[in-house]
């Protein structure tokens, strides 16, 4: 066995420890970079999670004289750098050495790196087993002869397994399974798009471009926690049977592009409140609900909506609309307005 390889089971085992203890995220990366330099010495460490949305990449650990590297990632075009170097898409790690062009006469190491009195380095992109870009590494010394392709083999080995220890999406799904009834779910990134939830199957309801995740972005951004509402499957036709979305707020701007959890389970008891009425409760959560225009956007006269209402207070065991629009917005019972449902 290679020496590199003698090296790395070891620190492969002691990265594994790490990315599943319950620490916080910083605490684990300032863990990864003290087992990083008993295998591969360095003078400085950078441990960053990147926001692919907003090209950011935000240090979560640094070691040594990191200050340079602080600068240079700072720097609003400092992801175009890591992407024409190919370092934002699965590959090796990269040694300074390997960089096509004299190390003078790049940005980074002109600008920051080679005045700070580092001359060796090794980059890296970090990305799970499935393929998502979680995050980037980088190591610098003194010396220009390390980190050594002995050393890239060795980190090249453990990625994916920092990448694990990294990747936010295994403490949501962990907080998600609060939602005890759910059978899917997906993560809603700030841009709007959707990110598997591990352990979850994913669900049409909740796929990307669908107006549920509208709704959970805009009721989120309201409400800063948590929501709940039913939701018609519309994708088995236009009579599709409901589902109850929950969303939880899972926000860390500061961190990356991750924004909500959102699960699908059953409706549960509706107490007998038929489509349209919950469309009127969705309405009436929206604000106060003005008779012409919620018949009008229901398709039904005022007649049927004032119907409803009463309805739909005797179901909830509620006094007035007030008392109404409280419980419908916290057991969920209301399909919010813009979500298409049979009536």
């Amino acid at each position: 066995m290679t020496a590199w390889k003698v090296e790395s089971v070891p620190l492969r085992l002691e990265l594994v420890r790490i990315a599943n203890t319950p620490a916080t995220l910083q605490e684990r990366a300032e863990a990864v970079l003290v087992a990083l330099e008993r295998v591969v010495p360095y003078d400085a460490a950078w441990l960053a999670t990147r926001d692919p949305e907003q090209r950011r990449h935000t240090p979560v650990a640094t070691a040594g004289r990191a200050e340079p590297l602080r600068r240079n990632f700072q720097r609003p075009d400092a992801d175009d750098d890591v992407e024409e170097l190919g370092l934002n898409r699965s590959r090796p790690p990269m040694l300074a050495s390997e960089i096509p062009v004299p190390l003078p006469e790049t940005l980074a190491w002109g600008e920051y790196l080679l005045p700070a009195g580092f001359r060796g380095g090794l980059a890296a992109g970090l990305f799970t087993s499935g393929g998502r870009h979680i995050g980037f590494l980088s190591l610098l010394t003194d010396d220009p002869s390390r980190p050594s392709q002995a050393d890239r083999q060795a980190v090249a080995a453990v990625t994916a397994v920092i990448a694990h220890g990294l990747d936010r999406t295994r403490e949501i799904a962990a907080t998600a399974r609060i939602i005890r009834s759910a059978s899917a779910g997906v993560l809603l990134t700030r841009g709007g798009d959707t990110v598997p939830l591990p352990g979850m199957p994913d669900h049409r309801v909740v796929a990307p471009g669908s107006p549920v995740l509208d709704v959970v972005a805009r009721e989120l951004a309201d409400s800063d926690t948590y929501a709940t509402f039913l939701a018609p499957d519309t994708t088995t036709g236009d009579d599709g049977p409901l589902v109850r979305v929950s969303a939880l707020d899972c926000a860390c701007p500061a961190l990356d592009h991750l924004s909500a959890a959102v699960l699908v389970s059953p409706p549960g008891d509706v107490r007998g409140l038929t489509s349209l009425e919950l469309r009127v409760l969705g309405f009436l959560v929206e604000g106060p609900v003005q008779l012409p225009a919620t018949a009008a956007a229901l398709g039904v006269d005022q007649r049927t909506v004032l119907r409803a209402l009463r309805r739909s207070i005797a179901a909830l065991e509620a006094t007035n609309l007030t008392a109404a629009t409280v419980r419908a917005l916290r057991t969920g019972l209301r399909i919010p307005p813009g979500l298409a449902a049979r009536t």
